[in-house]
């Protein structure tokens, strides 16, 4: 029997930021939903949204045309149960909550930098950035070492966790490409949830995120158009 899902809209701006993970667990479950600016979802600006939207915050999840949930890590646990992805032990509930936690806390302020800065300032939080890198990746690396039943921190199977860690290396990658040359189990964890199904077709048909560091622009439906929260 065909698994039911309800009606997911996914609302957000024009950056690869908070909506990377989720999507990524959805596609990989199969679950069916719908991305949308906030201004195509709303019909107006999102300044005069804002204040009629949980608590003024996007990305927000519309389920049923009806129900909206707010902040990306509720939204993730909420969609890895549909997608599968929520583990079924109540301990291992724990650790992987704890994970994705941790990995949001990583590399601060990484996505703003990426989508958003540019010049002096880009080359500065770059630099803020990597310098901080080794003493916090340890941990990821040394739990994801812990047995030989990976690649994943929770064993063979994703969980949701593994799909916000995903999002943070992956970024920090894009600030240097070469960070993970010296750490083998981390860069097997990238390639694993690349190659995965469902993750593998979103991650080559996203919107292509160009001129980073001097004019950042997202390509959509072949056209380059300015990262942000504004129409083109």
């Amino acid at each position: 029997m065909e698994k039911s899902f309800p009606k997911l809209d996914l609302v957000y701006f024009k950056m690869r930021a908070f909506t990377e993970a989720i999507q990524m667990q959805l596609c990989y479950g199969n679950v069916p939903y719908t991305y949308y600016m906030a201004w195509e979802y709303f019909d107006k600006p999102w300044p005069e949204m804002k204040k009629e939207i949980g608590f003024g915050q996007l990305p927000v999840l519309i389920v049923d045309n009806k129900t909206h949930i707010w902040q990306s890590g509720s939204i993730m646990r909420y969609t890895a149960n549909l997608a599968n992805t929520c583990p079924t032990n109540e301990e291992d509930r724990g650790i992987a909550d704890a994970i994705f936690e941790s990995s949001q806390e990583l590399f601060q302020p990484l996505n703003a930098t990426i989508n958003f800065k540019v010049g002096e300032e880009y080359e500065s939080l770059k630099k803020t950035i990597l310098s901080g890198f080794e003493p916090k990746i340890f941990y990821f690396n040394k739990y994801l070492e812990r047995d030989n039943s990976g690649p994943f921190f929770l064993g063979r199977s994703p969980t949701y966790c593994d799909f916000g860690t995903y999002h943070q290396l992956s970024m920090i990658r894009v600030l240097e490409p070469t960070i993970f040359d010296d750490w083998p189990t981390i860069k097997g964890f990238l390639s694993a949830i690349e190659n995965l199904k469902g993750v593998s077709e979103y991650l080559d048909g996203r919107p292509e995120l160009v001129g980073i560091k001097e004019e950042p622009k997202l390509i959509i439906k072949g056209k380059a158009v300015p990262t942000g929260m504004m129409p083109d």
